[in-house]
């Protein structure tokens, strides 16, 4: 093992990778320690974050009308072509958006669909994450992900955030590297104050090596930032007013945006609500419960096939999915090529087909693989595609270091030991399949080089007309509390509550929903208050 790369031992309550939670194209990425799926950060000693009542910025106070950003907002952009009917193209921002020209300048990748035509409005869209790429969401399930309705009345752009894939991204690990970091194999969790001295010593070597990959960008990551970059992209694209359609995290863009941007928000749909009044605690233990609520959905569901591998009743089902994390994490396996399969890799398989109801039918097969056969190779490679490696070993994107990286910035996390160890309880009492097992980000934000820069709010939409938000019944990683909450907080929003299984509302398979996004992105009707599909 490389010198400078951390040994994740004890860690299940220091987790570095992203898991069950926010990612839209899945949920958890394991680095060879318990999966994490809090949002977190340095800053406090033990208190809890208080949301603020967040205030609209009047129009002339917009981020982005000094004179210091002139070179940003008045930029003409250069097409090219990509993905083979699609345009791309480099928009230019400052890193540091409080001192513009004190950094390098970054440059955020955009791909348009010019479904179109010359004359169509632009709709800016974000799959989630924090990591996920846009550009790939446009160009790789542009037929999927939108109708086509709604394709031929905008050209459709996707962006790669700051800090993710083709926009300057967030790097810590090589590709050997990575597979070594999931491999590892975590031991008890952290019970004194050696075990809490060596995780941070641990968290301190990972830290390093991001810092030393990736410089001066991870302090300049957080969702802010990132949506600063949104409106200069609006400026480029010469649009007045931004048309948006957020899914999962990128609701939280949306939101943001909202709130400092209000006189230039358009139509504004978010799908997936994240709940910004939330503290990463809150957050963590409601993705806990909403992966359990849908644990128990599924149990009911399998054994209503009579093929369940996993028992007769909803009980049973449960049970055998916990003996199964626990034998894992007490006697991790080897797959086919001679990987090995800890309990994070097994954790992180199980969640990923759990986002979508129609891919309970292959969860049921890895079951019946590891249950029967003592075979984890579906689980293996349902943790892959999550984590972004190719069969070749390759990894395209690795996307949990930049949602390490948003989250150290936009949360603060309690460093007291008591504290981090009374959550951790909470959780995995509350969860007691997936809790145990998703971690606290706690110690590595507290080693982060850089400090967290935000805290959860209280929206404030004065200078916004109308949004959409929409929330489903069985999500487990954006609970539909979480829209419901949104909803009464921003009093001008609209809400549509999905009834069903998975994450997120749009195309999959509701019309009633396809339909009041489209009516609203391309005609302008919304409904007032709220409405079930």
């Amino acid at each position: 093992m490389p010198e400078n790369l951390v040994r994740p031992r004890r860690v299940r309550l220091i987790s570095l990778a992203a898991a069950a939670a926010l990612l839209l194209s899945g949920c958890v990425n394991s680095g060879g320690d318990e999966a994490s799926g809090t949002e977190a950060t340095p800053g406090t000693q033990g208190a809890k974050a208080e949301p603020v009542t967040a205030t609209s910025v009047p129009a002339e106070e917009l981020p982005g009308a000094a004179e210091d950003y002139t070179e940003y907002y008045e930029q003409d952009l250069e097409w090219s072509s990509c993905a083979e009917t699609m345009l791309c193209a480099d928009v230019t921002v400052p890193m540091d958006w409080a001192e513009p020209g004190a950094q390098e300048d970054l440059e955020i990748q955009i791909i348009s669909s010019e479904t179109g035509g010359d004359d169509a409005e632009y709709l800016l869209t974000n799959p989630g994450g924090p990591g996920s790429s846009g550009y790939d969401a446009v160009a790789d399930t542009l037929s999927i992900a939108f109708s086509e309705e709604l394709a031929e009345g905008y050209n459709i752009i996707g962006f790669d955030p700051r800090g993710v894939h083709r926009s300057a991204p967030v790097t810590c690990l090589d590709d050997a590297e990575m597979d070594e970091y999931r491999e590892q194999v975590s031991e008890e969790q952290l019970d004194s104050d050696a075990a809490y001295t060596e995780a941070r010593e641990s968290a301190a070597e990972l830290t390093a090596k991001c810092e030393s990959e990736s410089g001066a960008l991870l302090g300049h990551v957080d969702t802010l930032s990132a949506v600063r970059d949104m409106d200069v992209i609006r400026a480029a694209l010469d649009q007045d007013e931004l048309n948006y359609l957020g899914f999962s995290y990128g609701t939280k863009l949306g939101m943001t945006y909202a709130q400092h941007y209000g006189p230039r928000v358009g139509r504004f749909v978010l799908d997936g609500m994240l709940d910004v009044s939330l503290d990463a605690h809150e957050l963590n233990k409601g993705q806990a419960v909403g992966f359990e609520e849908a644990l128990a959905n599924y149990a009911q569901w399998c054994v209503e096939q009579e093929t369940c591998p996993a028992g007769d009743s909803e009980d049973e089902v449960l049970e055998r999915v916990q003996d199964l994390f626990a034998g894992v994490a007490e006697t991790p396996t080897q797959g086919a090529d001679g990987r090995t399969i800890n309990v994070s890799t097994v954790v992180s398989g199980f969640i990923t087909p759990m986002y979508s109801r129609a891919s309970w039918p292959l969860l049921s097969e890895a079951l019946t693989m590891a249950l029967v056969q003592q075979d984890f190779t579906a689980f293996q490679y349902f943790a892959d595609l999550q984590a972004g490696r190719s069969p070749d070993g390759s990894y395209e994107w690795i996307n949990s270091f930049a949602f390490n990286a948003v989250m150290c910035l936009d949360y603060p996390m309690p460093q007291d030991q008591e504290q981090i160890d009374a959550e951790f309880d909470e959780v995995s009492e509350e969860a007691p399949t997936f809790g145990p097992y998703l971690g606290h980000r706690a110690v590595v934000c507290g080693e982060w080089p850089a400090e967290n820069v935000s805290e959860p709010w209280y929206p404030d939409l004065g200078e916004v007309d109308e949004l959409l938000m929409i929330g489903t019944t069985g999500d487990p990683a954006t609970p539909v509390e979480w829209a419901e909450n949104m909803h009464e907080q921003v009093p001008q929003s609209s809400l549509i509550i999905r009834e069903g299984e998975g994450h997120l509302a749009y195309r999959t398979g509701n019309s009633c929903v396809d339909e009041a996004v489209d009516g609203y992105l391309l005609d302008g009707e919304l409904s007032e208050g709220r409405a079930d599909c």
